[in-house]
């Protein structure tokens, strides 16, 4: 076993931790941490205590916010434990409540029990079978021989469920070398044994836990008014890990005291907080001790319902608010508010949303903003507040498109509706509206971008290059709204320059669309398309098609007999739209391959003097 540590022997981690201390650098915590000399660092707790410098105080707060699992540091914790307790120090016995309310955790666990008897008669074993059936055991019968004659023996098995606190969570004096050495040097396995381990025994600990309630309780009785301030301390620093479940919601022995310490539902045992016989946490209710200071400090329980890290905090300061402070709320400034509705916690938002009123006079700006952080479950408030309370007109165009375009679909619907209770006449309007197009939301794009193809449509100085911010989207769906509208309006379908700009088109459904709708308006009748288009675009639009191997199979043979009827028109093009044609007729199969192949043979009995090329094109064919 390891000699204690002399006084004066010299520690590297202690030496390392002076150092950062001098200097009221953070890392002190991670380095005081690791000293494992007690006696060192139980007399250090008197100069740490009385420093008045506040980077001292603010690594003290820093240091009792770790887990109580710094090995050898039980003088340390004691003794700062009892100079802040004489001291009356709120801020550091709010520290302490909390630490020690988080260095107990039960678990539930399954108890077995076996219950056995041994029979000589077979009925005997069968009722006794029957009846811890009947019991609720799991029976198991088994029968054997043993010279010549025969038993029977009935095992039963039944399982409780258990509530403790698991064996091995206090950390042991070791007695190994290596447990002896500061964490650094530690294994992971050790490491990882020590972080789920906390100094003191289970007894130590619970007494700790209620002696810094006691602190509290003394204060309440004796100094009332500096009650709800002094806990308020310790109520925000509670978070939702600490409460992660019901049993461990039970376990911070202070909190409950805090919250509920008149509830019915509860009884406080001499170990632990238990629920009544037939009782569920749902039924819990406010029932804090004290209740008069609480109804006394409706700031105290606003400030707990915005700082407050712990979820079961926050809902018991609404609770209370809502039972004894509705109307005070009411004169709430802007400012406060505003706080409230930025809140994660839906339930502070809706509370929020019931006082505000005059939303205008919070600032468009800072409105929208909170659409841009809010949690997902407290945007269906937000949007429905918005969206009763805040007129579109006092939104800007351009916000408004903003919100439309959001993904979120809570979100997303609010702008629509906006848009939807809004006049539009002027062009710079319509131009402010295209980015619509861009919408985010999935599940509504295809109606917003249906409505703005309705508005756009009647606008008095339409413009058919707005259709092409539909057709040149990134989205599919609202390429095919676009295209719609191009079949739909004649202003658009037979406009040249349109045309002109869709045979450039980048995207695959596009350019087969405008296959098919070409073979539509040339099949048997070949003068529009060559008149009308730029024939190096329609070559572009043949070959992007063609040439692509892997879509398109329903328009590619329309393409190949568009090409076909091109070179019989105008022979000259053959050396340059013969090479399409090929590529495209190997990546056909079956009837569209022959149909293909048919107009090659075709453009030769037409124009002999195609056939040099066409032999020079198709090695592969064979001329009789």
């Amino acid at each position: 076993m390891m000699a204690k540590q002399p006084q004066g022997t010299d520690d590297p981690f202690w030496r390392i931790a002076e150092q950062l201390w001098q200097r009221g650098e953070p890392g002190f915590v991670d380095a005081v941490r690791l000293v494992t000399d007690a006696d060192r660092l139980g007399t250090f707790a008197v100069t740490w205590y009385t420093d008045r410098r506040p980077s001292a105080r603010q690594l003290l707060f820093d240091y009792l916010a770790r887990p109580l699992n710094a090995y050898r540091h039980e003088a340390l914790v004691k003794r700062l434990f009892k100079i802040a307790e004489q001291a009356a120090d709120h801020e550091v016995m709010a520290r302490f409540l909390v630490l020690f309310d988080r260095s107990v955790r039960r678990a539930r666990r399954t108890r077995r029990h076996t219950r056995g008897a041994s029979f000589s008669a077979q009925n005997a074993a069968l009722e006794m079978m029957r009846r811890w059936t009947a019991e609720g055991l799991r029976v198991e019968v088994s029968d054997w021989s043993y010279l010549g004659k025969r038993s029977y023996y009935v095992k039963g098995q039944s399982e409780e469920e258990v509530i403790g606190v698991p064996r091995h969570t206090t950390m042991e004096r070791p007695h190994a070398q290596a447990l002896h050495q500061p964490s650094p040097v530690l294994s992971e396995g050790h490491r990882q044994l020590l972080d789920k381990r906390r100094l003191f025994s289970l007894p130590t600990r619970r007494y700790l836990r209620r002696r810094s309630w006691r602190y509290f309780r003394k204060l309440g009785k004796e100094h009332p008014k500096e009650y709800v301030a002094a806990v308020a301390i310790a109520l925000k620093l509670y978070q939702d890990a600490d409460v992660a479940d019901g049993l461990a919601l039970l376990d911070n022995w202070g909190l409950v005291h805090v919250l509920f310490h008149h509830s019915p539902i509860l009884s406080a045992k001499r170990r632990d907080w238990a629920l009544q016989e037939n009782c569920a946490l749902s039924e819990l209710q406010p029932a804090p001790i004290f209740e008069e200071r609480w109804k006394a400090s409706p700031r105290t329980l606003l400030d707990l319902l915005r700082d407050a890290r712990c979820r079961p905090v926050r809902q018991w300061a609404l609770i209370m608010i809502r039972r004894d402070h509705l109307s005070a709320l009411h004169e709430l400034p802007h400012e406060e508010l505003l706080a409230l509705l930025a809140s994660d916690d839906p339930a502070i938002v809706e509370l929020a949303a019931e006082l505000l009123r005059d939303l205008a006079a919070l600032g468009i700006e800072r409105l929208l903003a909170l659409l841009e952080t809010a949690n997902p479950q407290s945007l269906p408030i937000l949007c429905d507040l918005f969206s009763a309370r805040l007129a579109p007109e006092h939104v800007p165009l351009d916000r408004v498109v903003r919100v439309a375009t959001r993904r979120p679909l809570p979100v997303a619907r609010l702008g629509l509706g906006w848009l939807r209770a809004r006049h539009f006449a002027s062009g710079a309007e319509f131009q402010t509206l295209l980015p619509l197009v861009e919408a985010e939301a999935e599940p509504l794009r295809a109606e917003i971008v249906h409505w703005l193809r309705g508005v756009l449509s009647t606008a008095a100085d339409f413009r058919p290059e707005w259709a092409l911010e539909f057709l040149d989207g990134r989205y599919e769906d609202v390429r095919a709204e676009g295209w719609l509208w191009f079949q739909e309006d004649p202003r658009l379908r037979d406009h040249v320059e349109l045309w002109q700009k869709l045979l450039e088109s980048p995207h695959d459904d596009v350019r087969l669309r405008l296959v098919a709708e070409l073979e539509r308006r040339t099949a048997g009748r070949s003068t529009w398309a060559d008149r009308a288009l730029d024939e190096e675009l329609v070559r572009y639009l043949w070959a992007a098609v063609l040439l692509n191997v892997q879509r398109g199979n329903r328009a590619k043979p329309l393409a190949v007999g568009q090409l076909v009827r091109r070179v019989e028109r105008h022979p000259a093009e053959a050396p340059v739209l013969l090479p399409i044609l090929a590529v495209a007729l190997r990546s056909l199969r079956g009837p569209e391959w022959r149909t293909g192949l048919a107009g090659v043979v075709r453009l030769v009995d037409h124009n002999a003097d195609l056939a040099p090329l066409v032999q020079k094109t198709f090695p592969e064919l064979r001329w009789n």
